[in-house]
């Protein structure tokens, strides 16, 4: 006769058969009790952040929030957002934010339009095909902002020289602090444009053609958003010895194109001041407009690498960049070298 298994072997047996399964349930109840704390801890925290601003005069409106995401990430969602402070008002579409659970630092965040922006006099509107930003903190702070923008269009009204608008095909712009300038509250600042198209540029230079465009500079005393007029923040910034070091900036448009390097700021009567070196070719034109065909031709071609032997080896080859006299902003005007160039005079900007 066949004998039977002992009752506790067959008991062991089952313990290890469903034992890899009661683990993981548990594992998922554990997990799933510890994702809602830390919804409830993260909606806690905006709460506490929003008083917080409003305290400071920064009132933040998100309409219908909501915080999704389970089972690995904290997705915190307005169907609009809004934000005052003083005459400032700025105004977005649906925003959705993105955390990682095991990641809580690194924020993704997508953006719909259209974007209103105004202080009461100046007002800019921008609208996008897509808006993402990305944004990595520390205990001390933003450590790094990045932004693109697809289609991105802007129109901004109210300005003393009237109406600009402008679009392009890709927005991209990279923000982070300056560690070694961290006395000088400098901020480092990324920025480019692909195919833009600004109408104020083409009646300046002439030309129908996009432009790329591309900046790499740094700002100091960018210490922060006050909440006042876009005059006051400018004047606040003035008065701080704020200045703009710019690294690089470089436009290309058809077969012109120029470099630009130096230092930026406000003088005492807003007006922009400060020294430039510059590489151009092409914009033979410009400064034909500028100076009102004072200056020759031939001297222009010179000067910007557009002389007889610039294209002869290759008719169709682009000019190759030459360098200009320093550019200067001195008092309101704008002097090439030891000339000051006629019929321009730089307006306040506020």
């Amino acid at each position: 006769m066949d004998q039977a298994a002992p009752t506790g072997h067959v008991r062991r047996s089952r313990f290890w058969l469903y034992a890899p399964f009661v683990l993981l349930l548990l594992l998922a109840i554990a997990w799933s009790v510890a994702w809602f704390v830390i919804r409830n801890r993260t909606a806690e925290a905006l709460d506490g952040w929003v008083a917080a601003e409003a305290r400071a005069g920064r009132e933040w409106t998100c309409a219908d929030r909501s915080i999704a995401g389970y089972p690995f990430r904290i997705e915190v969602i307005c169907n609009a957002l809004d934000f005052k402070r003083g005459a400032v008002t700025a105004s977005f579409g649906r925003t959705e934010a993105v955390a990682q659970v095991y990641q809580p630092r690194r924020i993704i965040t997508e953006v719909a339009g259209p974007l209103k922006v105004t202080d009461g006099t100046v007002t800019v509107q921008g609208s996008w095909d897509l808006l993402q930003a990305s944004l990595n903190a520390s205990q001390t702070g933003v450590q790094r902002l990045s932004v693109a923008a697809n289609e991105p269009k802007v129109t901004v009204t109210g300005l003393p020289a009237g109406e600009l608008t402008g679009s392009g095909k890709r927005l991209e712009l990279h923000v982070r602090p300056n560690p070694a300038r961290s006395a000088e509250q400098a901020r480092d600042v990324a920025a480019s444009v692909t195919e833009a198209r600004i109408p104020l540029l083409d009646a300046l230079i002439g030309g129908a053609e996009p432009t790329n465009l591309n900046a790499d500079v740094t700002v100091t005393q960018a210490d922060g958003f006050k909440g006042g007029t876009i005059a006051g923040e400018m004047e606040l910034w003035r008065n701080a010895g704020g200045k703009l070091d710019i690294l690089m900036l470089s436009a290309t448009k058809g077969t012109r194109q120029i470099e630009t390097k130096g230092e930026l700021r406000l003088d005492d009567q807003h007006r922009p001041a400060g020294q430039l070196t510059v590489a151009a070719a092409g914009l033979d034109g410009l400064l034909g407009n500028l100076t009102g065909g004072r200056l020759g031709g031939n001297l222009l071609g010179m000067l910007l690498g557009q002389g007889p032997r610039a294209n002869a080896a290759q008719p169709n080859a682009k000019p190759q960049l030459a360098s200009l006299p320093p550019l200067r902003l001195e008092n309101g005007f704008l002097a090439m070298g030891p000339f000051v160039i006629p019929n321009v005079r730089l307006q306040p900007l506020y």
